[in-house]
């Protein structure tokens, strides 16, 4: 009988964890993330995911980037910055200004990566990820 009451708890439990809003949204975010990629694929583009050091979405207006050689021009390349959407979530103006000024802002340049046997290097120097010193509490 306790075998029987403990599985009615799993699997209440595991009722409450999918009816939560946040396993909803990631399940949506997944299957967004996997449709595009899939469109990218199907489209002669690739795509480029922003997500923490977690794998957990960021708080970005851009969720992502797909590029793709230009057709016809082998110099040529075309970005465009995306915001998934899925499930119940509206698009509002101010999130499409906001992704307007992302596009704006977005910084571009060349560089050159050369591999001498056992560095890579790069050229100009490409700014690197800095770690966020955190501040120490305060001891009030």
């Amino acid at each position: 009988m306790a075998a029987r009451d403990s599985r009615s708890e799993g699997a209440k439990k595991a009722w409450e964890t999918r009816r939560s809003a946040r396993y909803r949204a990631s399940k949506s975010e997944r299957a967004s993330k996997a449709a595009l990629a899939s469109w990218c694929r199907a489209n002669g583009w690739k795509a480029m995911f922003f997500e923490g050091d977690t794998g957990a979405s960021r708080t970005g207006v851009v969720d992502a980037i797909i590029a793709r050689i230009r057709p016809n021009d082998a110099d040529g390349i075309d970005l465009r910055l995306v915001q998934l959407k899925s499930g119940m979530g509206g698009l509002t103006a101010a999130e499409i200004a906001r992704l307007k000024r992302a596009r704006v802002s977005m910084s571009t340049d060349w560089v050159l990566a050369a591999l001498d046997g056992d560095a890579l290097h790069m050229l100009p120097d490409v700014p690197t990820k800095q770690r966020r010193r955190r501040e120490p509490a305060s001891k009030e």
